[in-house]
């Protein structure tokens, strides 16, 4: 049987926008309670609904079949969510790295999304990262992005998982090298530390380099801090800003 069940097409509305606000950044947080999260979800849904195209025809013949269709939904929102996901962790990525050059590894506190354990400097990127994202009214964006994947992709279209994989795989690349990127700084400063203390234990060897390694590199790092704090805003609004441009072109693989 092939309908168009009101009912139906809600559920699968919410399944679409719960997929998006479990997996993205802030509105997955775990700091937000579940009966929270699933009020946001029933009231977005009222809002967004009317303005879906509902006369679309799908198999409901079973509930197999339309568990299917809710999955399916489920797995586009999942998605949307995972690109910026993905930026935010590689910001997590450029933190550790630099901890583990400037030592603050040996330190960890928790993170405010998942309440994992994270570095230092990767927690502070990540709030930095957050409060610019809200400022910059990127989660309005986000929410915006949602709405018009609904006239993009219409309810009961596949999943394109292959386009998907293969976008997947290019923000991956793209994420990984905008980490490095962002630490690399701190590598070429930490280097620059380690070639100075391996010339005083040259020049003087009853020094104990080990104790006067550990303080020499963070303060070298607290200086690259202060240097690059100033364009800290710059580089992370654009990194996050670019998101949208993945999710657009993702909206147009359909």
């Amino acid at each position: 049987m092939t309908v168009s069940i009101p009912l139906l097409d809600i559920f699968l509305v919410a399944g679409r926008i719960g997929g998006m606000i479990f997996t993205a950044p802030i509105f997955g947080s775990r700091n937000y309670p579940i009966p929270m999260k699933i009020g946001f979800i029933f009231f977005t849904t009222m809002i967004v609904y009317p303005f879906v195209n509902s006369t679309i025809t799908y198999d409901v013949s079973t509930f197999l079949g339309f568990a299917l269709l809710l999955a399916n939904e489920i797995l586009i929102g999942v998605f949307i969510g995972l690109l910026i996901s993905v930026f935010f962790n590689f910001i997590y990525f450029a933190g550790d790295m630099i901890d583990h050059e400037l030592g603050y590894s040996i330190v960890s506190v928790i993170n405010p999304m998942d309440e994992s354990q994270i570095p230092i400097t990767a927690n502070v990127f990540y709030v930095f990262s957050t409060l610019i994202f809200l400022q910059l009214n990127l989660h309005h964006e986000l929410i915006t992005a949602l709405v018009v994947s609904f006239s993009k992709i219409q309810l009961g279209s596949f999943f394109n998982a292959a386009g998907s994989f293969t976008m997947m795989i290019d923000i991956v690349s793209q994420s990984f090298v905008i980490g490095l990127q962002i630490a690399a700084p701190f590598m070429i400063t930490v280097l620059i530390a380690d070639i100075i203390l391996g010339l005083l234990s040259k020049a003087m060897p009853g020094m104990n380099i080990f104790v006067l390694g550990m303080p020499f590199k963070i303060f070298f790092g607290l200086i690259m801090f202060i240097i690059l704090m100033p364009f800290l805003y710059e580089i992370f609004s654009n990194i996050l800003e670019s998101v949208f441009k993945y999710i657009s072109d993702y909206l147009n693989l359909y």
